[in-house]
């Protein structure tokens, strides 16, 4: 989990990094109107943190995740010498299955596998620093989350539940054409499969469209 993490926070900020550097040798190109917006982005890497606790086997590492949003951004303003963007955002996310097997036990007379899958609809409030073709931002909001289980007992039998949970993010935009742009984000999402609590954190990377 420590190790995920680390990885991922060095990955953002070396992209903020970048970012920064890179803004001062950029185009003029910052907005100067309320915006509208959309995008794709397949995850690089999602990690469930899970307790792997009583297994004989387990990956906690997600295949075939992602996510697809769409948001509203107003008109800049001015602050501390930044050009700062605050709007909100509708994003849906897919996080595919963590696998664990449990070993077989008096209750279970063959070893069982269970197959772990997230989905869910999040609106964030936004807030956006922008440097010329980069722009750095910010997300915090809640999030309808359904957590999926596949056992491979009793027929490969499925269970889902529901819940409310927040969510955070930070991304980085560069614009490579008017409308156009390349983004990578981070995504903290909390999830829940009976008594186990944890979080998925997803390194995504996508395209984005300005309307």
């Amino acid at each position: 989990m420590f190790k995920t993490k680390s990885f991922l926070m060095a990955a953002i900020a070396t992209l903020f990094t970048g970012a920064i550097a890179g803004s001062a040798m950029a185009a003029d190109n910052l907005p100067t109107q309320a915006q509208t917006y959309a995008g794709i982005n397949f995850a690089a890497q999602a990690k469930y943190d899970l307790s792997c606790l009583g297994t004989t086997s387990c990956d906690t590492k997600a295949k075939s995740s992602g996510k697809i949003y769409a948001g509203y951004l107003a008109a800049p303003t001015l602050f501390e010498g930044v050009n700062v963007s605050q709007g909100a955002e509708l994003m849906y996310y897919k996080v595919g299955s963590a696998v664990a097997t449990y070993p077989a036990s008096l209750s279970n007379s063959s070893s069982e596998t269970l197959l772990r899958s997230t989905d869910g609809l999040a609106a964030s409030y936004v807030l956006q620093a922008n440097f010329n073709d980069f722009s750095l931002n910010g997300r915090a909001g809640i999030a309808y989350t359904r957590n999926k289980v596949t056992s491979s007992l009793a027929g490969n039998s499925t269970t889902d539940k529901a819940f409310i949970v927040p969510v955070f993010g930070l991304g980085i935009r560069y614009a490579v054409a008017k409308n156009i742009s390349l983004n990578a984000d981070y995504d903290r999402l909390p999830n829940k499969f009976g008594s186990d609590k944890g979080v998925i954190n997803m390194l995504s990377l996508g395209v984005g469209y300005k309307f």
